[in-house]
């Protein structure tokens, strides 16, 4: 695979029940790569929950949630001496931002929802997700973020350590220069920005119709024309979205 993007695919991720019985977790991404719940940098995962409960405490963390699938979920919070407030979380929301120190107790809105989490190491790491809508093609490189702070855009990086991630939520073929990648649900995709020149950037396209399917451990390249990667345009009607995920180094090491 070209050393410009990383894929990780959802359903080979291995998932793992919650201790209490009321879900369960799919983790996409740690860094270290060796690291825990007790000492990473950054994580990405996606959760399934069926039953009502805390949030676990995460010190030192701050977090981003959207849900993905299901009715959504109420929150009870509480910081501290602060007073409690409550908060609704649906689909097609823009993320919720907390830190993981809050006191959060939470109540599903039918029986069960997906949810999508980045946490980061505060004070080393930022982070931000931004859903974009997909009808046609769309071009990484030339698309600007609606983010204010245009985090992904940022002249003072350390150690050149930024972290471009796509989350399909629906299946999609990403075309890069001559290779056309077949994805589904969830799956993720690692795009180097600055490595990339802008007539060679990978473009997003929702398949009008189904591929054969293969094997679910395989990574599939169809070859195309160069010409034609680059101009690929709407092949489906049916409009998707991919969430943006971009997590800088604030950090000088």
């Amino acid at each position: 695979m070209n050393p410009d993007i990383q894929i990780i695919r959802y359903q080979d991720c291995a998932s793992s029940l919650w201790k209490n019985g009321g879900g369960s977790t799919k983790q996409l991404l740690i860094s270290p790569k060796d690291a825990d719940l007790t000492n990473f940098d950054y994580r990405i995962s996606i959760a399934t929950i069926s039953s009502n409960g805390p949030f676990s405490p995460f010190p030192g963390i701050d977090r981003q949630l959207c849900i993905l699938e299901g009715e959504g979920v109420k929150l009870m919070m509480s910081n501290n001496a602060a007073k409690s407030s409550e908060l609704v979380l649906r689909p097609n929301q823009p993320a919720f931002c907390f830190s993981g120190e809050t006191q959060i107790e939470s109540q599903l809105l039918d029986k069960q929802i997906i949810d999508f989490n980045v946490m980061i190491k505060r004070g080393k790491y930022r982070a931000h997700i931004e859903r974009l809508e997909l009808n046609g093609s769309l071009n990484l490189t030339s698309y600007e973020t609606s983010h204010d702070d245009k985090v992904y855009q940022t002249k003072k990086l350390y150690n050149n350590e930024l972290q471009q991630w796509l989350l399909c939520l629906e299946p999609m073929r990403l075309v890069y220069q001559d290779q056309m990648i077949q994805l589904k649900r969830y799956d993720m995709v690692q795009y180097r920005q600055a490595l990339v020149p802008k007539a060679m950037s990978p473009e997003l396209q929702s398949p009008a119709v189904e591929a054969r399917k293969a094997k679910s451990t395989d990574v599939k390249f169809s070859k195309v024309n160069r010409t034609e990667a680059e101009k690929l345009t709407l092949i489906s009607k049916k409009q998707t979205q991919v969430l943006r995920i971009v997590i800088e180094c604030t950090e000088r090491v």
